[in-house]
């Protein structure tokens, strides 16, 4: 398999090509998957055994397996410096910080680096990720927290290679998910800022409950992109559309069988320009997809067919309310999603915060100007 950036792998098993073009396509779906959790998962086991900047340029080591597999061990690595605290090792999360910041500063000595295309793309995604990884266990040592079942790191999207099950896990307060595996290619991530981690809570939790999710707010906030970037963070395919009030019923329940048949996210911007006549058979549609997947059901009927239901499906809508010509949503099809506020960006202050990240602004005075 090859992406849009040339980057490539090949399957661990050979997928034959024949019969009905929807069997032989779904048997390469499930060798791509097969074959990325054993990349993974020696993506994970190779990162102990080499410096990490080598590790990192290996050909071996895919965009999406070094995200996964840098997020493992920070989430053992935290917790360990956690766990060494407790056993009285003051000083674990101040090694732990000085060790993340070598870190960050052994990516921007790469990225001035001759690199080619897809290694430049890792260096600098990994660079996003790293900064945030290092800011949260920054906030641990100023707000003095001790233990792992703090909700400080609790609501943290952490990663985990669970060698019970052979798979790679992600926790975030209560929620409980597997890495999805879809390939996508070294692709590029967001700036994480505490409104994302906030959005992503609120995601995951509902994702958790078998419901959907509704960011909702102005133009510019990140409500999709959010929804997206998580859906990258998880290894799951997110389709994203764009509604009008051209849409119908059918066209949606089409919809809605090939996200449920896929186990893909379906993101629906500006979802309340629909009318409120689809609205509400849209709401029957979901409560039929959503009850089947809190029943764990592998085959359901639904719009006059018999449909496979996969696990990973969800739908997220995205809102900006108070617009002229939108339609309030039905209360049946409310209770549906979960709400998440989404607000304007201080641009000033995320730029301090990245010259803080990078050791040019002091915490003091950023402390002083975030209150």
């Amino acid at each position: 398999m090859a992406s849009s950036e040339k980057e490539s792998f090949a399957l661990v098993n050979n997928s034959p090509v024949e019969g009905a073009v929807e069997v032989w396509m779904t048997k390469v779906e499930e060798a791509m998957k097969e074959s990325l959790q054993i990349i993974t998962k020696t993506g994970v086991f190779n990162y102990a055994q080499a410096p990490r900047t080598t590790w990192l340029v290996d050909d071996a080591t895919l965009g999406m397996v070094s995200l996964a597999g840098c997020l493992i061990w920070w989430t053992w690595e935290t917790e360990d410096a956690l766990r060494g605290v407790g056993a009285g090792d003051k000083h674990a999360l101040k090694n732990l910080e000085q060790k993340l910041t070598g870190q960050l500063n052994d990516l921007v000595a790469m990225v001035r680096e001759p690199l080619n295309k897809i290694n430049r793309k890792k260096v600098n995604t990994l660079l996003i990720i790293d900064v945030h990884s290092r800011d949260i266990v920054d906030s641990f040592i100023r707000e003095s927290i001790l233990h792992a079942k703090e909700f400080a790191w609790e609501s943290q999207l952490r990663f985990y290679w669970d060698r019970d099950i052979d798979d790679c896990v992600i926790k975030q307060c209560t929620g409980f998910f597997r890495y999805g595996y879809e390939y996508m290619g070294a692709t590029s991530r967001l700036v994480i800022t505490p409104l994302t981690d906030r959005c992503w809570m609120t995601l995951t939790a509902s994702y958790g409950l078998k419901l959907g999710a509704a960011p909702a707010g102005p133009a510019g906030t990140g409500k999709t992109e959010s929804s997206k970037d998580l859906a990258k963070a998880m290894g799951i395919f997110c389709v994203v559309f764009n509604c009008s009030d051209q849409m119908d019923y059918k066209g949606l329940g089409r919809i809605f069988k090939g996200l449920a048949q896929s186990g893909s996210w379906g993101c629906f911007d500006e979802f309340n320009r629909i009318n409120v006549e689809v609205l509400s058979v849209i709401a029957q549609q979901l409560l039929e997809l959503f009850g089947a997947k809190a029943v764990n059901a592998e085959e359901i009927e639904f719009c006059g067919s018999k449909i496979k239901m996969k696990p990973t499906f969800c739908v997220f809508i995205t809102m900006n309310p108070g617009y002229a010509g939108r339609s309030e949503l039905p209360d049946n099809l409310k209770a549906l999603f979960r709400p998440v506020a989404m607000m304007v960006p201080d641009y000033a202050l995320i730029g301090e915060i990245m010259l803080y990240s990078f050791g040019f602004l002091e915490g003091k005075i950023l402390a002083r100007k975030m209150v």
